[in-house]
């Protein structure tokens, strides 16, 4: 059914003081309106629109290159730049705003601002970093001592003077650079890469089982952030390291685990996260590009040729999207592959929570979409009244229906749940404040409620 506003409470009051653990990167967002400020700031590129630069950037021609390209091409887009043109940004480019970023810091702030109960991992804790989190006593922050975990304030935590930075470039459709138009309301993030990060953790590695033992799930990201300067040989060593540290955690407590997908043009980090991070998920969460390209670095059948992102929407690509879920998850074994596109959210699922705790789940994301769609922000329980505000989408619901009927179902409220695919229409948000971070929004909200739901329901 739709949700309501006593089912919102409801869900609401069911997260208080949930146990999470969320790892491994945060930062902060530096927000850049795409306009003529930064056009003259940055270089000419040869064919602004049409190619995409060589990666890691590093010149203002090379990023202008990739801001043309993703607006042309209609899409969020993630890529990594060079410390030292990280560094030039920095002294020479000021930012229209800044924000927490990165999948755990946004992730960490919805669910302690939910009421959740977090145990957050992140490699460099500054002070700067630390002013971005909404809920800082709410956090707790894992720290080894004679081979036992001790929690403490994330306060206490602080590590470093240094802050990992993103560059955030909005647009929305018309904005114009170098004579390029943007087709959608999206983002390109140059993204920082700091040497520290090697997805290391020290003696908390060897000990999280003991996180794994306090905690009903876990959200993992920042696979993503690896750079070849990170690692000895290849990616494989520190993958399989992390694959290990996976495997420890769940060992303390048999602990469900989302791990969130993200964009990284380099096939081999690509190739090497696909083999042996994903299969360790319980859950995986994307968004469309990225469900592409896992379906295409997996070479699988299910599709000829994917939906592209950049046509109208065609309420036929559910079908699309389906088969390629389906076929990713049979092909990497995890309990379900959830997918959060425009119009609605799917979720394809085996051996993982009840389809009625996953249903849930999706229609709670979608309100926590549209809270933050609205007003760019959630740091409270209130704030997710807004979502309501927002009827399901039409298109979403003509889109589920298409399904519906190819897997010979019926709908309830516009969503369809069987127990092997659940989807409901997401909440739309025609003039976003801003669309960094809902795609993290939207799993995290929808893993935690799942969790929370089967617990409840364990419990009776």
């Amino acid at each position: 059914m739709p949700m309501d506003d006593t089912q919102l409470r409801e869900d609401i009051r069911a997260l208080d003081g949930l146990p999470v653990f969320v790892a491994y990167n945060a930062n902060v967002d530096a927000i850049v309106r795409v306009g003529e400020r930064l056009e003259r700031f940055l270089d000419r590129p040869s064919n602004p629109g049409e190619d995409f630069p060589d990666t890691p950037l590093e010149s203002k021609r090379e990023l202008a290159a990739a801001i043309s390209h993703t607006m042309a091409a209609g899409r969020g887009d993630e890529v990594a730049m060079t410390d030292a043109f990280s560094a030039t940004l920095e002294a020479e480019l000021e930012p229209d705003g800044q924000q927490m970023g990165g999948q755990t810091g946004i992730m960490t702030n919805l669910v302690s601002s939910l009421g959740a109960s977090p145990i957050t991992y992140t490699y460099l804790l500054s002070d700067r970093q630390l002013s971005m989190f909404d809920h800082p006593d709410a956090i707790r922050y894992p720290l080894v001592e004679d081979d036992a975990v001790r929690y403490v304030p994330l306060r206490e935590a602080v590590n470093t003077d240094r802050t990992k930075i993103n560059w955030v470039f909005e647009f929305r459709v018309d904005d114009d650079l170098f004579d390029v138009r943007a087709i959608e309301d999206t983002r390109f993030i140059a993204a920082s890469r700091p040497p520290e990060f090697d997805l290391s953790a020290g003696d908390l590695d060897e000990t999280i089982d003991q996180v794994g033992a306090t905690v009903d799930g876990a959200l993992l990201a920042g696979y993503h952030n690896l750079t070849p300067d990170h690692v000895e040989e290849s990616y494989e060593r520190t993958l399989r390291h992390a694959r290990d540290v996976i495997r420890r955690l769940r060992s303390g407590g048999d602990v469900p685990v989302h791990v969130e997908y993200a964009v990284t043009h380099d096939a081999d980090l690509r190739e090497a996260i696909y083999e042996w991070i994903l299969p360790e998920a319980t859950v995986i969460g994307a968004d469309t590009h990225e469900l592409a390209m896992l379906h295409e670095d997996a070479a699988l059948d299910a599709v000829v040729e994917p939906p592209r992102e950049d046509t109208p929407f065609d309420p036929d690509e559910i079908l699309a999207h389906y088969r390629m879920l389906s076929s990713l998850r049979d092909e990497l074994g995890v309990g379900s592959i959830q997918l959060h596109a425009m119009e609605y959210h799917l979720a394809v699922l085996d051996d993982y929570l009840t389809p009625e705790a996953v249903e849930r789940g999706l229609q709670f994301s979608a309100i926590n979409a549209a809270a933050k769609a609205d007003s760019g922000h959630i740091s409270s329980p209130e704030d997710l009244e807004t979502g309501l505000d927002y009827e399901p989408s039409e298109r979403g619901r003509e889109a589920i229906s298409r399904l519906a009927d190819h897997v010979d179902a019926p709908t309830e409220g516009g969503a369809l749940r069987t127990p092997s695919v659940v989807a409901c229409p997401n909440r739309v948000v025609a003039d976003p404040a801003g669309t960094v971070g809902i795609g993290d929004i939207v799993s995290s909200s929808a893993f935690v409620l799942e969790l929370a739901v089967a617990n409840r329901t364990d419990a009776r």
